[in-house]
């Protein structure tokens, strides 16, 4: 673990920060008897679409869905079919 004065961080900071980067070794950085620690923080793996899938299904249902009326399960359109209706798909 490298250790500094405030002064000398001042003095060779981007260096410095690089070194904490690459390398991912703390930086402990001395002030009026009292110490700071820098450290680099580790990149978060990126997820697999499963497990977005996953995390989103856990959120549960969102808040005030039961108000909406155009939601699939309160609406009921879809519970009845007819398949003898015909659709008007006049372009005007």
């Amino acid at each position: 673990m490298t250790e500094v004065t405030l002064t000398a961080l001042r003095k060779d900071l981007f260096r410095l920060v690089d070194s904490v980067l690459e390398t991912g070794e703390p930086l402990v950085i001395r002030r009026g008897g009292r110490r700071l620690t820098l450290i680099a923080e580790t990149p978060a793996k990126p997820m697999t679409p499963e497990e977005r899938w996953d995390a989103y299904m856990a959120q549960g249902v969102r808040e005030g869905a039961d108000d909406c009326p155009d939601d699939i399960d309160t609406n009921k359109s879809h519970w009845t079919w007819d398949p003898d209706a015909k659709f008007d798909f006049d372009d005007k």
